[in-house]
């Protein structure tokens, strides 16, 4: 027998209230015998007997009704079935995320959670199978795992720079329940509850019945500031020799991040300093630029979150791209053109010295050998065929095709390579298909559309490069010419031929696409991993800079992966948590008490129910019992003749 609720037992003391009540009202009267009396005090004899069995009766039944009270609040747990029960598979999701690298009084908040994941690995058995699902790591395998072995994991347990989503992480737990299939499974969820971290599950679907305890989250949370948002010279890296400037969001919890300090360096070195404004923006001045990979970083005053305190930043300068352009160009292609001239950052150039040639239908002459070539569709569908033609030369085998219109149904531009350095994701009402052929040779997406068709790719042809983009750059096609991402998009396609300049927006725990001739990837702790033929490196828990290296060791590719802070809101309770996950969760409950509800089953089963109507059979009885004839001296005094 156990309890999961053994302060109510302290209750028992109220059993004492009904005996005493009793001995209380139990006062023997006195009787004067006189012979004419002997047969009524013969009968009253009788009669007494008979009344002190009910009032034993009633007083067991009272007694037995204050006892049954008592163990349904303390929720009493019976060994129904015996204890040979089968092999329990448990799934401990640990929140080790961004804020569990938080101090909290003299701890790490990460400590705190290890500490509850050792004591719910208290109630598991030699033979139970147990899994650790890090909601910090979503990219790290799960295996089942003995309770020794689970303890030694939860003790080595690190926490990561990502922003934890414990919704993913549940749903990972019930699919590895599923895979094993144990008879006995439970779910156990050990986070802070940070409504960040928590977002509502997907609608639709009925919801999973497997058993999931919330437990209780430790006390406090580190304070929340932080940097938010890092964008170099308004998403415009600096050519070579220009000097630029870095915008850096800053977060501060509970007040206005008005006045914090931060700190800009370039490989190490000190290069400004600049305070956060109203906005709570601040600007950092950069100096004049070599050509080349540039890596930075900027800096906040430590707090109790050390993560959240820098930022990073890559990008590569080149000269100003000479280009050229042929056919009918969109008016807004023209106008993004010449700001981009103006601000010196393309140069225009006649066909035989430009670096970059953008192409639209119309175009009379193919490029010079070499020349990287870029090629915008016309708006008029009925021109492709004359830009057909011109890409046929160039690429022998491609086409676009009308038939990839999309009908007037918005698609957003949602992945690729180059996604990230995006200022906005356009969202395309007219896409062409981009039909390689069957003598393509080697190509790539740069940019994809939500439905997985490519929205720009790079194919190479000898050697030449051509892009070849799959909306016509007009505002029927796409909200893109309308919004502030017109001008930094053109200047990415005549950016393009000289190589990467370096992605922005990369978050930690995202999965980083994997630039073309990559073999191996150097984390920001210098760790050297292969990547094995993988389109996507998935391995971003820490933020820094990322390098991409070739077959040779040369660096090819640089990305700034960056933290995203804690939320300003409190957390969730347990209460609120289990509210919004009971959609997808039926059997998600609150740890109470904490561990006692973890298996729970172990201990039998709880008669809460069976108590309750029990009890209310014995006040019925007793209610009965009590009114159904006289009791006490009352009783005696009628049956005595009064």
């Amino acid at each position: 027998m156990a309890f999961l609720n053994p302060l109510f037992l302290l209750g028992l003391a109220a059993v004492a209230i009904p005996i005493l009540l009793h001995l209380l009202r139990r006062r023997e009267p006195r009787f004067l015998i006189f012979p004419a009396l002997r047969y009524l005090t013969r009968t009253t004899q009788e009669h007494a007997q008979i009344i002190r069995l009910r009032q034993i009766l009633l007083l067991a039944l009272r007694v037995l009704a204050v006892a049954l009270l008592i163990a349904a609040g303390a929720r009493v747990v019976l060994p129904l079935g015996g204890r040979d029960y089968p092999p329990a598979g448990i799934v401990i999701v640990v929140d080790n995320g961004l804020s569990s690298g938080g101090i909290v009084g003299e701890n790490r908040l990460l400590d705190s959670l290890v500490l509850r994941a050792e004591e719910a690995l208290e109630r598991t058995g030699e033979r139970d199978r147990i899994w650790i699902v890090p909601a910090g790591e979503p990219w790290r395998p799960s295996v089942p795992l003995s309770p020794a072995a689970t303890g030694s994991a939860l003790r080595s347990l690190g926490y990561s720079d990502v922003g934890s989503d414990l919704t993913s992480a549940l749903a990972r737990a019930g699919a590895l329940l599923d895979a094993a299939a144990p008879e006995l499974r439970e779910i156990v969820l050990i986070s802070d509850l940070r409504r960040e971290a928590l977002p509502a599950p997907v609608p639709g679907g009925e919801p999973r019945t497997d058993p999931v305890t919330i437990a209780p989250p430790p006390e406090g949370t580190p304070p929340s500031r932080g940097i938010s948002g890092i964008r170099v010279s308004g998403g415009l890296p600096p050519r070579a020799g220009e000097a630029g400037e870095v915008q850096v969001e800053v977060e501060v919890e509970g007040e206005g991040a008005e006045g914090a300090v931060v700190r800009g360096y370039i490989e190490d070195r000190l290069v400004a300093t600049g305070t956060a404004g109203p906005t709570g923006t601040a600007i950092l001045s950069l100096p004049p630029v070599a050509a080349g990979w540039i890596e930075g970083r900027v800096e906040l005053e430590p707090d109790d979150l050390r993560a959240d305190d820098s930022g990073y930043f890559a990008f590569r300068a080149i000269p100003p791209p000479g280009v050229s352009t042929a056919g009918s160009l969109p008016a807004d292609v023209l106008d993004a053109l010449g700001v981009l001239e103006d601000a010196g950052r393309i140069r225009s150039a006649p066909m035989d010295e430009a670096a970059v040639h953008i192409v639209s239908a119309g175009a009379l002459a193919p490029p010079p050998s070499g020349t990287a070539v870029v090629i915008l569709p016309p708006g008029d569908p009925a021109l492709l065929p004359s830009l057909n033609r011109i890409l046929d030369g160039l690429a022998p085998g491609w086409q676009l095709e009308a038939a990839g219109g999309s009908g007037g149904i918005e698609r957003e531009v949602s992945g690729g390579v180059l996604l990230p350095s995006l200022l906005i994701r356009p969202r395309v009402r007219l896409a062409f298909r981009i039909h390689p052929g069957e003598t393509a040779g080697s190509w790539s997406e740069l940019l994809t559309l939500s439905d997985g068709e490519p929205w720009l790719i790079r194919a190479a042809v000898g050697d030449r490069s051509i892009f070849i983009l799959g909306s016509p750059l007009t505002e029927d096609a796409s909200d893109l010419p309308t919004s502030a991402g017109m001008v930094p998009f053109v200047d990415l396609l005549a950016s393009l031929p000289s190589g990467e300049q370096g992605r922005a927006g990369s978050r930690a725990g995202d999965p980083l696409p994997v630039p073309e001739l990559a073999v191996a990837v150097r984390a920001p702790d210098g760790t050297l991993r292969p990547l094995g033929g993988a389109l996507l490196y998935r391995e971003t828990g820490n933020a820094g800079i990322y390098r991409f290296l070739d077959s040779s060791g040369a660096v090819i590719s640089r990305v700034a992966v960056n933290t995203t802070p804690p939320g300003l809101e409190p957390p969730y309770s347990p209460e609120e948590a289990v509210a919004r996950l009971a959609p997808a969760w039926e059997g998600i409950r609150v740890a109470d008490p904490w561990p006692g509800t973890v298996l729970e089953e172990r201990d039998g089963r709880e008669v809460g129910r069976p108590i309750a109507a029990l009890l209310f059979l014995v006040l019925f009885v007793e209610g009965w019992l009590a009114s159904s004839g006289p009791s006490g001296l009352q009783a005696l005094r009628r049956s005595g003749g009064e």
